[in-house]
């Protein structure tokens, strides 16, 4: 805190300073416009360029669903093959052998029409393909499977792959177990399915179903270059049948809304660039381009700011380079000025062999610590010495009244008791005389409090089981320096004026409490108290520096010494109910420094 307070202070600093940060926000506020701008360029580019990719994809899909629509669309123009697909779902592929060569003898075309050759004719030149398979729809377990391309097929399934010697050859349909094609499970596929229809009865007869290689669709999607986009292909039920993920939380795709645009999203404290294709065939086309995806993108822009970095920098040097030599005079200035806020009046201004304003600051602050030097020596001890004595004064007024009212107690009860009471009042006194006349001015709390309880002692010996006292003086405070002799008058001031001789539950009580940097002494009784009016003309009384001499002595001179001792701010302070008891406070400062 010191060191920012003392930076804010050096005026060539603040110049400096100034002069600095309007050239860095300049600077930054360019650049920051530029390459926002170059980065708004980037990333609309490579979300284009993703944009192309998805419609890619999505064309190529578009191809896929021509040929099978163009495919399942002549099955019902052709009615013999609708009937061996109706046939061979119903009854299988062994009855199916028989349908067929017993149409194949009654057909008069030279070339046999099958299930084989009419979906060879539409796709045997697709490459993509995998298999093509027809499902029952009453009996699932039926299927009629023709594989294109075996090896690949052979890869795609997951788990139990079927035995090589239960295929026919390529094009011929599949005779391993019925079972497994219920719970087969495909990797790496696209799978494409149509419904088929029974052309009279218009009853689902079976599902038709187109299984692609992914190879075809990786190499569009991988291919990309620039940022690290992921690729998600998602169909009608929101489930993910194909993705490309470069550490995207699949998650995320939660919040894509199956339609066509571009938008972004914040998901744990980072944020995705999307684009989606939707209502393009039976799938919706998702590219995610996380934020931080740009960073590959921003070598240029960092070079920049690495570079205007180091020019400012530079710049910067340069500047405070002229200034450092007026900052180190200032500074010397402003330390011998803090010298002498701390007292040390000798402190001065080394001299300077530059001849400018700053050197005739200096030679006008030493030429002004002289004089101010002078006054003191003329004026300001002399008060200190005036001011001792009269404190000297104020604390011999006390002793005199002080003994008159205690001999006075003593030699009343020395007529009323025998000399055995009168002893132990007569040694608690000398204890009391041995205290007020030690030289010292200034003692520990404990010690002052110590000598108010002899006294105590002193007047319950007089009043016997009329007295009750209470002491509340926490360790912390107890070694504070007090001035001697300021509890005992107001204790006395108790015992003449508010002390209720007729009763036996009198209390007084005193307790000294920490405030931040000052004490509060607290003497509170419950005597006779006092009227407002009493009140009133005690406090003006007290603070008045002239007046009567025996009138409340006691208090006035306490409060007297507090504040030549401290100063204005510390005293005493009363308060009073009529019939209920009376509080005197007394504030001094928590190290007991001198005010003059």
């Amino acid at each position: 805190m010191n060191r920012k307070r003392q930076f804010n202070q050096k005026i060539f600093n603040k110049l400096f300073l100034t002069s600095s940060l309007t050239i860095i926000v300049t600077v930054i506020v360019l650049i920051v416009t530029i390459t926002n701008y170059y980065s708004d360029i980037i990333i609309q580019k490579e979300v284009n360029i993703n944009t192309r990719t998805l419609e890619r994809v999505e064309d190529y899909f578009s191809s896929k669903d021509a040929d099978i629509n163009r495919a399942i669309r002549d099955l019902y123009v052709n009615g013999d093959i609708i009937d061996h697909i109706s046939f061979v779902l119903h009854n299988g592929y062994e009855k199916y052998l028989e349908y067929r060569l017993d149409k194949f003898s009654k057909d008069q075309w030279f070339l046999p029409r099958n299930i084989e050759t009419y979906f060879n004719g539409f796709f045997s030149q697709d490459s993509d393909i995998n298999a093509i398979s027809l499902r029952s729809s009453e009996n699932p377990s039926i299927e009629y499977l023709l594989v294109n391309n075996n090896i690949r097929w052979n890869k795609s399934i997951v788990g139990h792959p079927p035995k090589p010697n239960l295929y026919i050859s390529q094009g011929m349909p599949n005779l391993y177990e019925e079972s497994m094609s219920i719970n087969r499970r495909l990797k790496d596929t696209i799978t494409k399915k149509r419904d088929i229809y029974n052309p009279v009865t218009l009853k689902k007869v079976g599902e038709f179903s187109v299984f692609y290689t992914t190879d075809r669709l990786d190499k569009i999607i991988k291919k990309h270059d620039g940022a690290p986009a992921s690729f998600f292909l998602i169909d009608a039920d929101g489930k993910i049948i194909y993705s490309v993920n470069k550490g995207v939380p699949p998650e995320i795709l939660d919040k894509v809304n199956p339609e066509t645009n571009e938008t972004k999203i914040k998901w744990e404290h980072e944020e995705y660039y999307i684009n989606s294709l939707a209502n393009k065939g039976d799938f919706t086309y998702v590219s995610v381009i996380p934020d931080k995806g740009w960073l590959k993108l921003s070598i240029l822009r960092g070079t920049m700011w690495i570079v205007i970095i180091s020019l400012i920098i530079i710049s910067i040097l340069i500047s405070y380079s002229f200034m450092r030599n007026y900052s180190r005079r200032i500074n010397q200035i402003v330390s011998t000025i803090r010298q002498v806020e701390k007292g040390n009046l000798d402190a001065r201004i080394p001299e300077s062999k530059h001849e400018d304003e700053l050197s005739r600051i200096a030679v006008n602050i030493n030429s002004m610590l002289n004089e101010l030097n002078h006054n003191i020596e003329q004026f300001y001890l002399l008060n200190i010495k005036q001011q001792q004595a009269e404190l000297k004064a104020l604390q011999a007024q006390i002793d005199p009244h002080f003994l008159f009212n205690t001999l006075e107690a003593i030699r009343m009860v020395a007529v009323v008791e025998g000399s055995k009471t009168s002893s132990k009042m007569i040694f608690h006194l000398s204890k009391l005389f041995r205290y007020s006349l030690e030289s010292k001015d200034m003692v520990p709390l404990y010690v002052e409090i110590e000598n108010v309880n002899q006294y105590l002692k002193l007047l319950q010996l007089k009043y016997p089981d009329k007295l009750h006292v209470h002491f509340d003086i926490p360790s912390d405070v107890e070694q504070t320096m007090v001035q001697k002799l300021i509890l005992q008058p107001i204790v006395e001031n108790y015992f003449i004026h508010g002390f209720k001789k007729d009763r036996n539950d009198n209390e007084l009580s005193i307790r000294s409490t920490k405030l931040g940097d000052k004490i509060e002494i607290r003497i509170e009784d419950n005597g006779k108290g006092m009227t407002e009016e009493e009140l009133s003309n005690i406090v003006n009384h007290i603070n008045r520096e002239d007046g009567e001499e025996m009138k409340s002595i006691g208090l006035r001179n306490i409060h007297q010494r507090i504040k030549l001792k401290y100063g204005d701010k510390f005293g005493i302070s009363l308060h009073s109910v009529y019939n209920q008891g009376m509080i005197v406070t007394i504030s001094i400062p928590m190290q007991g420094s001198d005010h003059v």
